[in-house]
């Protein structure tokens, strides 16, 4: 039985919780990004992304940004979600998540524009999705109250200027800029079978949890989430090191000869392992975090909470105690602060 919350109450449960239900898959690494798939049985098809149904999306003013959902499910709009139009309009993310009923149509005036002095409005229709950069997305969710569509330009020209790309408080130039290296990340991190979401580090540091509610939902988000949102964290990383290679030096003993095929294949598996062993020792540090979570709205039957934590800020969308969405980003001093701790390899 769903049980009716009122504003401003909170709960709190552990990160773990988020997990409800996942098991981990095998690590995933390419350069500084690796990923560890998180894979359930359970898969509530209820619900659907604007990418799954094609929804149309438009805007009727700046810092309104529109939703049809013509489906028969309901549907989950994305925590910072966004449109970058090839038409003369102003592009639009969301400050937050959104739920737009079946059959519904929803308007959120605490949208933001992410490209600054360009006019005109969004005509209905179905665009591709993006997910913000990780570094605008604790900016956004600290916002997402404000009814000022002008909010996220500042944060936009810091993260430019941070890249090295010019641009005030227009999002698409880091876009243009980065294309190549956008790309590469959505080819090179593949989705696994029954995958509902994943844990993202950068650079052997926790990152991101990203929980969807079914696998066709995953599929539909992943590449906006791997493109755009984790994919900036990792240039970021790499333009931080001087683009040197991550360094994941294996405490397994090379030989000086490798006899066999066999032996070689032995010592790439035991590396792999290594790592893998690595990463999930790093996030079992993490599952026993209290999470708070504040309740915004109900809409059609499953509540959107605000989630905040030592280490992670992000949303949650739950029918009743059962948690059916969750994008968890680490905030920006989390991902310093493990930066930091960070020893660098001994040279001389």
């Amino acid at each position: 039985m769903f049980r009716k919350r009122k504003k401003n109450t909170s709960t709190r449960i552990e990160v773990r919780e988020v997990l409800r239900g996942c098991e981990a898959g095998r690590l995933q690494s390419v350069g500084y990004m690796q990923v560890i798939p998180l894979v359930s049985d359970l898969n509530d098809d209820r619900f659907v992304s604007p990418v799954q149904c094609d929804a149309d999306v438009y805007t009727t003013s700046y810092g309104t940004l529109g939703f049809r959902n013509s489906s028969d499910s309901v549907m989950i709009v994305p925590c910072h979600a966004g449109y970058v139009v090839k038409q003369h309009a102003q592009d639009h993310a969301m400050a937050h998540a959104g739920v737009v009923a079946t059959a519904g149509d929803r308007r959120y005036d605490t949208a933001a524009c992410i490209q600054a002095s360009q006019g005109g409005f969004i005509k209905k229709g179905s665009y591709r999705m993006l997910i913000l950069p990780h570094a605008l997305r604790e900016h956004a969710l600290q916002k997402r109250g404000e009814k000022n569509y002008q909010k996220l330009w500042d944060d936009i020209s810091v993260f430019n200027q941070r890249l090295g790309v010019t641009g005030q408080g227009h999002l698409e130039y880091f876009l243009k800029a980065f294309k190549k290296e956008l790309d590469e990340f959505v080819a090179e991190f593949e989705c696994v079978p029954r995958q509902v979401g994943a844990i993202v580090l950068i650079d052997d540091r926790v990152v991101g949890i990203e929980r969807a509610p079914s696998h066709e939902y995953w599929l539909s988000i992943w590449p906006s989430l791997i493109r755009e949102c984790y994919g900036s964290l990792a240039i970021e990383a790499a333009k931080a090191n001087g683009d040197r290679a991550p360094d994941r030096s294996p405490t397994v003993q090379l030989p000086v000869e490798i006899a066999s095929l066999e032996e070689l294949e032995s010592l790439i598996a035991e590396i792999a392992s290594q790592e893998d062993e690595r990463a999930r020792s790093t996030v079992r540090e993490l599952l026993d975090e209290p999470l708070d979570l504040q309740y915004e709205e109900t809409v059609a039957d499953v509540s959107i909470d605000t989630a905040t934590s030592e280490h992670f800020t992000g949303q949650v969308i739950r029918d009743g105690d059962k948690i059916v969405y969750a994008s968890l980003p680490a905030t920006s001093a989390f991902v310093k602060s493990q930066a930091r701790t960070r020893a660098e390899p001994f040279a001389i």
